[in-house]
């Protein structure tokens, strides 16, 4: 189900535009952290986008290098699966150093989500997500199991296509 929230002045609009924008600036450390530590030579990389996953930013575990030729032999290996895909090499010190970097960049927590939410993560559900439009609207999906309008006064369901269009139209939202 698809929510909008304009109210700025509820508790609810302040923890999840302050939890949404701690995730937006970890994303962006993150981005210039991993350019530092395997630069920028990649075109792609493993892991998982934005903010649908536990951790709720991107994780990074491989990269498509443009030039392997060039990566140190004893600092990546080739991934088991992604022929294109070079790994930290964690049987090494400078690939387990890489490793674990990636494994230690900050990130949020899902836990807060559905805390600030009031819901219990039992069973399936989809995951989640909040963005912050231009003019502050804050546009959240969260699964259908979930009845936000019955909790919250300030929270307004809407449509997809409404979602959509706040997402993608004249009141661009600052997604990841």
């Amino acid at each position: 189900m698809f929510y909008k929230i304009t109210n700025k002045e509820s508790e609810l609009y302040k923890k999840l535009h302050e939890l949404r924008s701690k995730e937006l600036k970890i994303e962006k450390e993150n981005d210039a952290a991993v350019k530092r530590l395997v630069g920028d030579d990649w075109n792609h990389f493993s892991g998982w986008l934005g903010q649908q996953n536990f951790l709720r930013v991107t994780t990074y575990s491989g990269f498509a290098f443009k030039h392997p030729e060039n990566l140190p032999p004893k600092t990546w290996k080739k991934h088991k699966e992604y022929e294109d895909i070079y790994v930290p090499d964690r049987r090494t010190k400078n690939g387990r150093a890489i490793a674990e970097a990636l494994d230690n960049l900050p990130h949020s927590s899902l836990i807060c989500v559905f805390e600030i939410l009031e819901m219990q993560m039992l069973g399936r559900f989809a995951f989640p997500y909040i963005e912050i439009c231009d003019d502050e609207t804050i546009v959240l999906f969260v699964d259908d199991k979930f009845d936000l309008e019955k909790k919250f006064q300030e929270v307004v369901e809407i449509t997809k296509k409404e979602a959509n269009e706040l997402l993608e139209g004249g009141e661009k939202c600052s997604q990841s």
